[in-house]
């Protein structure tokens, strides 16, 4: 594996635990996209929800393969003598997978997962949002880290 890049567990699930933007890589008939979307993991599964139209929920229900990124702790390493050695510093992830809807408990289990992340606890949803939102399970195929420090 190349240098500073490892697909051990303890290191991927401590960047996606503290990531708060995931990026989704789709493609579909109109070519590539790229849609930033919040995220919670539990072990090789990463939850995204979509409401029910437009492009990110139609790629995510086509089933196809997709590839997603985050990163951490991103600081510039500036250089006042060259130029090659100006860049960033960071902590990522990359994985691909793929992604399938969930209903029922699942899907419960899933939205509860993104709202313990982002509000630290869970909360009751409304039912008339419940109704125009899916949810998906993406069943990482595999992830890698690469830290950059």
């Amino acid at each position: 594996m190349r240098k500073g890049v490892t697909d051990e567990k303890s290191v991927v699930d401590e960047v996606l635990a503290k990531a708060e933007v995931l990026w989704l890589a789709l493609n579909d008939q109109d070519g590539p996209y790229s849609v930033p979307v919040n995220f919670a993991h539990d072990g090789e599964v990463i939850y995204v929800h979509s409401g029910m139209k437009g492009r990110k929920a139609a790629c995510l229900d086509s089933g196809a393969p997709l590839a997603f990124s985050c990163a951490v702790d991103v600081t510039l390493r500036d250089s006042d003598d060259n130029g090659c050695e100006l860049g960033y510093l960071f902590r990522s992830v990359q994985g691909r997978g793929v992604p399938r809807p969930l209903s029922g408990d699942e899907k419960m289990r899933g939205l509860d997962a993104i709202t313990l992340k982002y509000a630290g606890r869970e909360m009751p949803y409304k039912d008339k949002v419940l109704a125009i939102t899916n949810v998906y399970a993406i069943d990482a195929a595999d992830m890698t880290a690469r830290i950059k420090e």
